[in-house]
């Protein structure tokens, strides 16, 4: 059997002769209609490697699995580097695993090809015994495709963005911003510490702020880009960047290092971990502790400067947001955590680092406890949405069906294939209906890049009644929608709680996390099986109006003494 395997950097080309494969194996992900179209033009199969998923049992496995790495390198501060650490590698082990069983779906290989280097590739190289050719494997073709990536991801992003990739790849440790960041003075004024690296996490922190104005906040950025445009007053700002230090514990950091080695050793001969190993991929994350020591001794620096009162993280995943809840509780203080997305799948591995952690509703609720598996006895149900925010903001005079998009490459998805199959027939649904189609982008996608796809997969007529809207979610966004589209993003869930009607493009849910079914459970929104159900959004509208009741099974508004209770204090604003 002769197999290719495309990277998801890569896209399909025509010019491949028919019958030269007997399997093409997407290592990104498509719509099935690609690969169908694909599959006649090569006359072999093609599918992508994520269609070996198990939906939510992929994810559990891994609370057992992440289980066996824990105790064996845990600093000074009783923080578990294995746990910090191990949330950012399971993506990768995660896929790798699927790699066992397209290996044993092949069952044997003759040639095996890849069109540029992937560690997925070389796992099945290791798995079938077989060589690997990789296509244009030459040292210029190499350097032509490196500067063509770096030149299109500059060119999509602003001024800000690309001095955040300049700070991410090359001040880890804060050197430089140190420099540029204003002195932090102490003080003894009680705050409740917020941590944020992403603006959206900022957003969903100050929504609780609110709550209780009278209490004093400190929100602590450990990125630029966790900066909001309005900061209430109660909230005080500072960079992380002006906390750290210079320099680390070197005996505590080789003291960790040698804990990692031995880590190594230990999970190398497990079946689940091997295929890791031998790919580098724990030994390379080591390089991850010098990191995570600095940015552990910014926090540090945080609490002993400043008289922290208590922890609330929108983000307990992020090791910048993750780690000064871990110190918090170790300080024996309330770290409290919640999620600044409707649902989070990672809920279903990760360890607790919150003494509380907040859900805005029935629906978040059941999902961590049903499909996650949590222990319900940290959970409290308490939304920071505020009362001005509790009303219907529908009307079937508003004039646009908006596609709330999302970064699609993140999770390897293929963007254009993706908006090729559901822009043109949003935009044919909206002639219909006498409404224009509005894309709605994530903050992490950009602008330019998203408007020169649209230009290549839409027809001029179809340009006329399409536009991009890259601001924030805000009730004006609202107030115009007539109809929400997407895949799963958190908007579905916010529409919902307005009384907008949303569809979701369910054949491209995302391999693992069980958000659609969990939305489509609680009537959110209303599940297409297929790419032409869209053009039936017009007649289905009427029965995807979610009723009035729902919003309360979906939020659920925390009293302020509530929150100041569950923050260790009192209603009158300084907390104990």
């Amino acid at each position: 059997m002769k197999i290719l395997l495309l990277h998801p950097e890569d896209a399909f080309q025509r010019s491949w002769v028919r019958g030269q494969w007997d399997l093409v194996v997407d290592l990104g992900k498509a719509p099935k209609s690609s690969y169908e179209d694909w599959s006649r033009q090569l006359g072999c199969p093609v599918f992508s490697i994520f269609d070996l998923a198990i939906e939510v049992e992929d994810l559990l496995a891994w609370r057992d699995l992440l289980h066996l790495g824990l105790s064996r390198v845990v600093d000074r501060f009783g923080i578990d580097w294995w746990d910090v650490i191990g949330i950012l590698l399971q993506p990768e082990m995660q896929d790798l695993r699927l790699v066992q069983r397209l290996a044993n779906k092949i069952g044997a290989c003759e040639a095996l090809t890849v069109t540029r280097p992937s560690p997925l590739a070389e796992a099945l190289r290791l798995q079938l015994r077989c060589p690997l050719r990789v296509l244009g494997a030459g040292l210029q073709r190499r350097l032509v495709r490196s500067a063509s990536r770096v030149g299109r991801a500059a060119a999509n992003l602003n001024f800000r963005q690309l001095r955040q990739v300049v700070y991410d790849k090359y001040d880890e440790r804060y050197l430089l911003r140190q420099r540029f960041a204003a002195s932090a003075a102490r003080s003894s004024e009680p705050v409740v510490l917020i941590p944020s690296a992403y603006s959206n996490v900022t957003r969903t922190a100050f929504r609780y702020t609110e709550v209780l104005p009278d209490q004093q906040f400190l929100l602590v950025l450990a990125r630029e880009t966790g900066e909001s445009s309005l900061t209430p007053r109660n909230v005080q700002t500072e960079a992380l960047a002006a906390f750290a230090k210079r320099g680390c514990d070197q005996d505590e950091l080789r003291r960790l290092e040698s804990g990692w080695n031995e880590l190594q050793s230990s999970l190398r001969s497990h079946p689940e971990f091997s295929v890791s190993a031998q790919l580098g991929v724990l030994s390379n994350a080591k390089r991850w502790l010098r990191w995570g020591v600095a940015v552990r001794d910014a926090w540090n620096a945080v609490f002993e400067r400043r008289e922290v009162v208590a922890c609330l993280s929108a983000d307990d995943s992020n090791p910048y947001t993750r780690i000064p809840l871990l110190l918090a509780r170790q300080r024996r203080l309330p770290a409290v955590a919640c999620h600044h997305g409707a649902l989070d799948g990672i809920m279903a591995f990760k360890n607790p680092a919150f003494s509380t952690y907040l859900v805005k509703g029935e629906m978040e609720k059941d999902y961590l406890e049903r499909v996650c598996r949590v222990d319900a006895s940290g959970l409290r149900i308490g939304a920071p949405f505020t009362p001005m925010q509790d009303r219907r903001l529908w009307s079937d005079g508003a004039p646009w069906i908006v596609f709330f998009t999302e970064p699609y490459e993140t999770d390897l998805w293929r963007p254009e294939a993706i908006y090729k199959e559901i822009v043109p027939r949003l935009c044919a649904a909206a002639r219909k209906a006498g409404k224009r189609v509005v894309l709605k982008l994530h903050p992490f996608e950009s602008a330019r890049e998203r408007q020169r796809m649209l230009n290549r997969v839409l027809s001029e007529d179809e340009l006329q009644v399409v536009s991009i809207v890259a601001a924030p979610l805000s009730n004006e966004i609202l107030q115009n929608t007539w109809c929400a589209v997407t895949v799963e993003s958190t908007t579905a869930f916010e529409c919902a709680s307005v009384g907008i009607p949303a569809f979701l493009c369910g054949w491209l849910r995302h391999a693992y996390v069980g958000y659609a079914p969990q939305y489509a459970r609680f009537g959110v929104a209303q599940m297409l099986d297929c790419p032409d159900d869209l053009l039936k959004i017009p007649n289905r509208l009427k029965g995807a109006i979610p009723p009035a009741s729902l919003r309360n099974r979906l939020v659920r508004a925390m009293a302020p003494e509530q929150l100041s209770e569950i923050l260790g204090g009192s209603r009158s604003g300084t907390l104990r």
